[in-house]
């Protein structure tokens, strides 16, 4: 239940940023920002949960993952304040997505590491 609640704070989250990453107004955008951190607050308490039950069996890639999670909280913020002034570039974008696929990668390797299994 709640590795699907992450998921979906994940998924949420992506379609959020990325809607609110492509708008032209600054308005616009900044709605979207404040549904991203509705996104935030289900992941955060979901992955603490979920840090818990993976921390005894390999805590250090638990802690990449929370580190990696904070920090595409925190790149996401960046992000939004540079689309808001106008200032978002190539660069940003590219370390979102490396993140995020870092981040997606360790949750998954965390997963299959606790069920033994993909799904």
């Amino acid at each position: 239940m709640f590795l699907l609640g992450h998921i979906i704070g994940w998924i949420w989250l992506l379609i959020t940023v990325i809607a609110g990453l492509t708008r032209k107004s600054a308005k616009a955008a900044n709605r979207f920002l404040i549904l991203s951190r509705i996104g935030y607050v289900l992941i955060i308490i979901t992955g603490v949960y979920l840090a818990t039950k993976t921390f005894s069996g390999n805590w250090w890639l638990t802690l990449i993952k929370a580190i990696l999670g904070v920090g595409m909280i925190g790149i996401i913020e960046i992000a939004f304040a540079r689309q808001q002034e106008s200032h978002l570039n190539r660069q940003v974008l590219v370390l979102l997505g490396v993140v995020m696929v870092a981040t997606v990668i360790c949750g998954t390797l965390l997963h299959w590491q606790l069920t033994g299994n993909w799904v």
